[in-house]
């Protein structure tokens, strides 16, 4: 029942269509029906939002991270890197050095898989937008594609390593090859 929670919307809508065809098709018990099948239309949009699956949280962290590079907090970022990979800490804050991402920055894509403990993660994602350097005046638009591992640590989705893909070919290239 994994899909329910990751997309409420199909059962939302067959529940809206039933109330539809019982209120036009249904003399007598028409309002009791209806308001059955938006009652529950409401539950399952109203149990939706309560539940947080664990890949939902995965891209809570994944957001932090991007809003930490908009934003160039580092303090941000390495909250959601592990301590078991310094390196990505010393990559993220040459990234900070080097660009500035623009506003409309963001991820898209994002394909999460958690494993059967509940303990890893990986996911896959685009991440587009306008990149500039902050030694000058160029922006570009940027488009790139990432895999990264991750692990819960202390109730928290931290990195543990990331890959940067060709987006064409998925084939991998280094964190500063050309934008």
């Amino acid at each position: 029942m994994a899909w329910l929670t990751e997309n409420p919307w199909p059962l939302i809508l067959i529940f809206a269509g039933a109330a539809i065809v019982s209120f036009v098709t249904l003399a007598q018990r028409r309002f009791t029906m209806t308001g059955s099948f938006l009652a529950a239309a409401v539950v399952v949009y109203v149990v939706e939002m309560l539940i947080v699956t664990p890949g939902e949280r995965l891209e809570q962290d994944m957001q932090v991270i991007l809003d930490g590079f908009r934003q160039d907090d580092i303090a941000a970022i390495e909250s959601r890197i592990s301590q078991t990979a310094p390196e990505l800490k010393s990559h993220a804050r040459q990234v900070l050095d080097l660009v500035q991402l623009g506003p409309g920055f963001h991820m898209e894509d994002i394909q999460v898989q958690i494993d059967a403990s509940g303990i890893k993660g990986t996911a896959r994602l685009r991440a587009n937008g306008t990149v500039s350097l902050k030694r000058g005046e160029d922006s570009s638009h940027v488009a790139t594609m990432w895999q990264t591992e991750w692990v819960l640590e202390d109730n928290v989705w931290k990195l543990t390593a990331a890959k940067r893909l060709d987006p064409v070919s998925g084939n991998e290239m280094g964190y500063f090859s050309a934008w």
